[in-house]
C-alpha cells in the first residue's frame, strides 16, 4: 500500500498550470511542503501535485505559509542529468485540508 499523510507549511506560492493529458486540459497546482520532523528542529522541503478541483481549491485556498494537511501516495520520479541517475520525490494529492 502506498499511502502517505503530511502536515505542513507551503514554503512558496503554489504554481498553477493547464497540463494536456490524453487529450484533456487539466488544472494542476504543484506546491513545496515545509513538513517539521518529529522529535527535532529539521525540516523536509516535499514536492505535492494535485488534478483538476483540488488544483482549484489550491489556487483559492492557500499561498506561501498557509498551514495544510496531504493524504496521497509517494512517487519517485528518475531521471539523467550529466550522465548521472537523479532521484526526486513528489506527493500525488488526493486529499488536503487546512490543518
Amino acid at each position: 500500500m502506498n499511502n502517505i499523510s503530511l502536515i505542513g507549511r507551503l514554503a512558496i506560492d503554489p504554481k498553477i498550470s493547464i497540463i494536456n493529458v490524453k487529450g484533456v486540459d487539466k488544472t494542476i497546482a504543484k506546491y513545496t511542503l515545509a513538513v517539521e520532523r518529529m522529535g527535532s528542529n529539521d525540516v523536509d522541503f516535499i514536492l505535492c501535485s494535485v488534478l483538476d478541483k483540488g488544483a482549484e481549491w489550491v489556487k483559492n485556498n492557500v499561498k506561501k505559509g498557509s498551514r495544510i494537511g496531504v493524504i496521497g501516495s509517494l512517487k519517485i520520479n528518475t531521471y539523467e542529468k550529466y550522465g548521472m541517475k537523479i532521484n526526486s520525490a513528489e506527493i500525488l494529492v488526493r486529499e488536503q485540508y487546512f490543518a
